[in-house]
């Protein structure tokens, strides 16, 4: 038998109410007891993965080089 901690079918239930809350993995690791990885695992299992949101600010504002000679500009010299 598996240990308790990481009997699946036993604590998917809770998992699944949490998720659907919107816990985060560290959340649902400490409310069930099982480690980080082992949440992570399970949500993946049960097929709970959430899609990947695209930010649209950090693409937005890339680093771009300075321009040739702007260093003297920014310094004052």
């Amino acid at each position: 038998m598996a240990r308790p901690s990481l009997d699946y079918d036993r604590i998917a239930p809770a998992v699944r109410q949490l998720h659907a809350g919107g816990s985060s993995v560290r959340a649902i690791a400490a409310k069930v007891g099982i480690s980080v990885g082992s949440a992570h695992a399970l949500i993946s299992h049960i097929g709970l993965t959430r899609p990947v949101v695209e930010k649209p600010v950090a693409s937005a504002r890339r680093r771009r080089p300075l321009q040739a000679g702007a260093c003297l500009e920014i310094g004052h010299v």
